[in-house]
């Protein structure tokens, strides 16, 4: 199964056992939240616990997977809004558990309390709710806090490198849904990756919805896998990186005649991967070539 700049419909922790220890550098995601969204093929109402044990599997395999170094940003609200359980605090006892270094928390400021309704008692003092208007992006690392890497490679600049180190990120929501309850917005995830990763590193979303972090990582020069239970959201994300791969065809190349872009378009296949029950749909994805970057071999083991 091709894994490497693979839209990957499938089960998170049996996907993730396909990819070689030692492999990703950073890990982005935000796991189902466990208060009855609305997501496409997946249970989002566990009790708590059956929750907790069964991300703490995933965690597992998300350490086996990083390089020496390699992050995990991890986006959670500060509570669980169904029952205020101290989910951020929980996440960060299960990473300790495991051995993942914890880098630090930013705040991600949303902005998006104008439109909300559910304060509770409203204008009184009988029962009022805090309705939090950020949320964390924890970040954790394996083994190391330095993820070796050529210099050559670093591309972020000295004026983003000063903001993005501010812990205190304000960036609206994405409100393009795409049929997905929350999607991440771009300039999230782009720095995120820019702060933490070299081009050419392999970036991971397991819970990848409709392929922000995939899109974003293909833009900015870093390969990813892309997994997703939902084959509609893996479809979605599929059509996204075909669309980002035209209008980079259209800008570095010009002069191409739309059958040639089509035809670089179709590139990829589908693969079908079927062990015993479990079948997994692996969506095509295209990648620009026009930045002149080679075709990597298939995911290597780090050494």
């Amino acid at each position: 199964m091709k894994l490497l700049n693979g839209i990957i419909c499938g089960d998170a922790l049996e996907v993730m056992k396909d990819i070689p220890d030692k492999t990703v550098h950073l890990v982005i995601t935000s796991p189902p939240y466990n208060v009855g969204a609305k997501y496409d093929n997946h249970d989002d109402e566990l009790a708590y616990d059956d929750y907790l044990n069964w991300l703490m599997d995933v965690w597992k395999e998300v350490k086996r997977v990083l390089v020496t170094g390699g992050r995990f940003a991890l986006n959670i609200a500060p509570t669980s809004i169904k029952n205020f359980n101290p989910i951020h605090h929980d996440f960060i006892e299960q990473m300790q558990q495991i051995g993942m270094i914890m880098r630090t928390e930013i705040l991600w400021y949303k902005q998006t309390m104008l439109r909300r309704t559910a304060w509770g008692s409203w204008k009184s003092p009988a029962n009022p709710h805090i309705v939090p208007s950020w949320e964390y992006v924890l970040v954790f690392c394996k083994d190391s806090w330095k993820l070796e890497g050529d210099p050559k490679d670093i591309d972020i600049t000295a004026d983003e490198f000063k903001r993005y180190s501010d812990g205190f990120w304000y960036i609206p929501p994405e409100t393009r849904r795409r049929g997905h309850p929350a999607p991440f917005p771009e300039e999230l995830i782009y720095r995120l990756i820019k702060f933490y990763t070299y081009k050419g590193n392999l970036v991971l979303d397991m819970f990848g919805g409709t392929g922000t972090v995939a899109l974003v990582a293909c833009k900015t020069g870093r390969d990813f896998v892309h997994i997703d239970l939902s084959e509609e959201y893996c479809k979605i994300a599929a059509r996204r990186l075909k669309d980002a791969a035209r209008k980079q065809e259209a800008l570095f190349q010009p002069s191409k005649k739309p059958h040639e872009i089509e035809s670089k378009l179709r590139e990829d296949l589908l693969f079908i991967h079927t062990t015993g029950k479990d079948t997994r749909r692996v969506i095509p994805s295209v990648r620009s070539s026009s930045h002149g970057r080679k075709r990597k071999p298939p995911i290597r083991k780090q050494t």
